[in-house]
């Protein structure tokens, strides 16, 4: 029958005029006993298949050196360098005696991390389960200088990379999830489960990935269905009511031409801060003893693949999350960093504001896998909607359209399309990459897009009727084009030269009111004055170039140039007559030596990297004319660091992972204008040598874990973390201080066949630290979050 079989494949080969072979393999463990079930997978194609009840597998493959990649579950990932052998077999070792071989795409082909002249920090399955990586937070110090800070909930967040973070909705840090870039720092938040890996490439790269890419990227892959039905069940509990359950299966329909996958999860935590409606702004004594913070989530992932043919391959991903809450932490927050420190689980609001988000990324993807290349045709939509009301921030902020305080903002609507090519042939002295992209977004930014509530006192002073609800209105049409590629020649000996440019053009409208000229009062809406509308364009050339040298296949130096930018903008409010409505694009300008170095055991994984990064034009609000704020390109800045990453297992079934980063920033040319309210005087502070804010003098993680068995079906393993983030200011001006912290997490976990029983616990110390503070606290707003404190629980999962 398998000859049979061989025959048929040859045959079909023929017709189709490729020149392929079929490789017969064989999968054992260390004892020499088959491993069923085990993915086999050809880097860079659609080719893949899985063992047998007797560990084998047949595989048509291209005739020429490819790189194949066989995982299973508990097992070290390995990685094989196929060159024309009619039989391959493989032994592959537990994860808990080897490190597994790590494959990136942060170049957008598949590759090994060792390899790749990048500083990319990448998390497979396994390592986001052992550390609860349930959300983007959980990456802060095991990425090492990165840092996220969060504005009351998940999808309102701000992300740091070696000090280069955001000011407004347009982020600095680009985040993909299966090929989609969530352009709006609103569209951040989605909850993470049934992960394959998350890569997070630190420093700008802007050739490859465009704009928003300044300060790194995160790219989240989920777990895509293959030949082998496979799933989960789980169910969680902790303190503050949590509750997580999740459920995936994947599974093939038709046997090596369609494949199905879904997951899904539903969390909610109730918050924990203790609401003091007495000292609140508006007293209101009934609302005394409530908490704040608590949060729903609801989050499905439906995922499909059909391979049309040997060359043709189209997948569809969506996803769907609905956030929600009757006491939300949305933009609210503590007094100042004095009471939010003396009393961490304490806040102080009028009102118990809610928020609903409901967001849907789509991609559908098609490939198709030529000789030596690869075509890839990308098409993505993303719809968010969202809705808020009774936001105590100061003040009471709904969201509203037309006629109803807290009605739903109209959606935000993204559309891209990318069409891509990358060389396959890894016997070639040339590997490019290239292509086309483009989007369209409508921006309903919520910041700007309210009914803000007067109180009587602000009605007087404002000389408006009492009960006025002004109305910021502000609808964004953006639309933009780039062409880029990448070009890497082998020239000898083990060096390595990569060249790469891309070329953005970005159009930019925006419509929008004042302040006052649209009053909501009595359900009827007052038009002092017409919407303004105003447009800008952008361009910007992004240029990389890298030189490496790789003289195995264990280790790798390079040394390297990337450029990144963030996109201009437009000021969404009337400016005065000869002031610039908008602002020009950002530029980080990255230079890198790294080194990365495998043990030729797999025992020992080492990465180390220095940068220097010059970011100019920093979008910042300033004082542009009299009373009158508005962004603009205000300053410089300068960051620069060492950063170091190590896995190590010195005994079986003990890993040691650590990862440390130093980063020195400091603002140069930059000058706050601001304007004293009293006597109109304008005030010029240069804060050139303050540090970059949000940007920790270190971070520091360190994690054990030990796994022994206790019997032949049972298996029991212990996990200690230590994350150590380095003071840092909030605020631009240096006054607004977080001092150096430690958060010691902790889990033990028992496995019997296929059952997993999980206790955890973080921030057992019960640390208290900031979530989030003020960027700007000239104003004397000095507004701050406080973290979650202790949290523990368990975790029951059935895996198949």
């Amino acid at each position: 029958m398998k000859k049979k079989l061989i025959l048929m494949l040859a045959f079909i080969s023929f017709l189709t005029g490729a020149a392929q072979t079929v490789l017969k393999g064989t999968v054992k463990d260390a004892k020499n006993k088959p491993i069923a079930l085990a993915n086999i997978k050809v880097l860079n194609s659609s080719l893949g298949t899985a063992t047998n009840s007797k560990g084998e597998f047949l595989l048509e493959i291209n005739s020429k050196v490819e790189t194949i990649v066989i995982s299973a579950l508990g097992f070290a990932t390995q990685t094989v360098v196929f060159e024309g052998d009619s039989e391959l077999t493989v032994i592959l070792l537990e994860e808990t005696t080897v490190l597994g071989d790590v494959v990136v795409s942060a170049r957008k082909r598949e590759e090994a991390l060792v390899t790749s002249p990048i500083s990319v920090s990448s998390l497979d399955s396994k390592t986001i389960e052992d550390t609860q990586t349930w959300d983007l937070g959980g990456l802060t110090a095991i990425v090492p200088n990165y840092l996220y800070q969060e504005s009351g909930v998940p999808f309102q967040a701000i992300q740091s990379i070696r000090g280069i973070q955001v000011f407004s909705e347009n982020p600095a840090v680009a985040t993909y999830i299966d090929d989609v870039n969530q352009l709006d720092i609103l569209a951040n938040g989605f909850a993470l489960t049934d992960i394959e890996r998350i890569e997070v490439l630190r420093g700008p790269q802007g050739t490859l990935f465009g704009r928003n890419a300044m300060g790194g990227v995160i790219n989240i892959t989920t777990k895509q269905p293959t030949n082998t039905t496979e799933g989960f069940a789980e169910i969680g509990f902790g303190n503050l009511g949590l509750n997580r359950h999740s459920i995936a299966l994947k599974t093939p329909l038709i046997k090596d031409r369609l494949f199905f996958g879904f997951s899904g999860l539903f969390q909610n935590r109730n918050g924990y801060w203790e609401n003091d409606a007495s000292l609140a702004f508006v007293p209101n004594p009934s609302l005394d003893g409530e908490t704040v913070g608590d949060f729903r989530n609801l989050y499905g992932n439906l995922s499909l693949k059909w391979l049309a043919s040997e060359k043709l391959a189209f997948s569809l991903n969506v996803k769907s999350q609905k956030d929600w809450s009757d006491a939300t932490g949305f933009f609210v927050s503590q007094p100042n960093e004095e009471i939010a420190f003396e009393n961490p689980d304490k806040i102080y609001l009028s009102r118990l504001g809610s928020h609903n988000r409901n967001i849907v990324n789509t991609a559908l993807v098609g490939k198709y896998y030529g000789k030596n290349y690869t075509l890839s045709f990308i098409a993505t939509y993303q719809n968010i909607v969202l809705a808020f009301e009774d936001i105590d921030f100061p003040g009471f902020f709904h969201s509203f359209v037309d006629d109803e305080i807290g009605e739903k903002l109209p959606p935000q609507e993204v559309w891209s399309q990318e069409i891509r090519i990358n060389s396959t042939d890894a016997d070639s002295k040339w590997q490019y990459t290239g292509g086309i992209f483009g989007f369209s977004q409508k921006a309903f930014e919520p910041s700007t897009n309210l009914a803000q509530e007067l109180t009587d006192g602000e009605a007087d002073f404002l000389q408006l009727p009492r009960g006025s609800n002004i109305i910021f209105r502000n609808e964004g049409l953006n639309q933009g084009f780039a062409a880029f590629g990448e070009l890497s020649i082998a020239i000898g000996n083990g060096f390595e030269l990569t060249g790469g440019l891309r070329y953005d053009f970005e159009e930019r409208e925006a419509t929008f009111n004042g302040f006052g000229d649209l009053i909501f009062l009595d359900d009827e809406l007052i038009e002092n004055a017409q919407e303004v509308t105003e447009k800008g364009s952008y361009s910007a050339l992004s240029p990389k170039l890298a030189f490496s040298f790789t003289p195995n296949n264990y280790s790798n130096l390079y040394v390297s140039y990337n450029r990144g930018f963030r996109a201009g903008g437009i000021n969404a409010q009337r400016l005065p007559e000869g002031i610039d409505q908008t602002f020009d694009p950002e530029y980080s300008n990255n230079f890198e030596l790294g080194y990365k170095l495998n043990s030729m055991d797999n025992r020992f994984r080492l990465g180390a990297t220095a940068f220097y990064i010059d970011w100019t034009d920093l979008q910042f609000f300033n004082l542009v004319a009299l009373s009158t704020f508005a962004r603009e390109n205000v300053g410089d800045a300068t960051s620069m660091g060492l950063e170091l990453e190590t896995s190590l297992i010195p005994v079986n079934g003990l890993e040691l992972d650590a990862s440390f980063g130093y980063n020195y920033t400091e603002y140069e040319d930059f000058v706050l204008v601001r304007q004293d309210f009293v006597s109109g005087e304008e005030i010029r502070t240069d804060i050139s040598g303050n540090s970059l804010s949000n940007a920790p003098e270190y971070t520091l993680f360190l994690g054990a874990q030990y796994g022994t068995r206790i019997s032949s079906e049972l298996r029991a393993t212990v996990r200690g973390e230590l994350r150590s983030i380095g003071n840092y200011f909030t605020d631009i001006q240096n006054t607004l201080e977080q001092p150096s912290y430690n958060l010691v997490n902790a889990r033990i976990s028992f496995e019997y066949k296929n059952y997993q029983l999980i206790f955890w616990g973080q921030n057992l110390t019960d640390e208290t630290y900031l979530a989030f503070g003020n960027a700007d606290t000239s104003f004397g707003s000095r507004n701050v979050r406080t973290a979650a404190p202790l949290t523990f629980g368990s975790t029951l999962s059935y895996r198949f």
